[in-house]
């Protein structure tokens, strides 16, 4: 029997992605949806054939790993992390987080506006 492929993040969203997403560990996308339907339904109210989950960006892959519980992943569970640090500005974690603690986007719209 073949190795069970390593954990992965994976973003996940309901309905808008602006509205806010999270990040789950998992491996394998269907395993990902439930877990981000449970993280998203302790916001708010959200039908679980809205749910949509996608796998993180390789380029931030590295950067994303550091937030995996090690426990759970050596279990193989899907979990998802409150841990990640967010834009003061627009919430999101997809993208590093800067010394002022907000993210590339909005940093450069601050430039521009200034």
């Amino acid at each position: 029997m073949p190795d069970a492929p390593a954990m992965r993040p994976y973003v996940g969203w309901a309905g808008d992605r602006s509205s806010g997403t999270v990040l789950v560990f998992a491996r394998e996308s269907r395993a990902a949806k439930p877990v981000v339907y449970g993280l998203l339904m302790s916001r708010a109210h959200v039908e679980y054939a809205d749910v949509r989950v996608g796998r993180c960006p390789p380029h931030q892959v590295g950067r994303l790993m550091q937030y995996v519980r090690p426990r759970m992943a050596a279990s193989g569970l899907a979990h998802g992390s409150d841990l990640v640090p967010t834009c003061s500005q627009c919430q999101d974690w997809a993208s590093p987080i800067a010394a002022d603690g907000t993210c590339s986007a909005c940093s450069a719209a601050a430039q521009e506006a200034a």
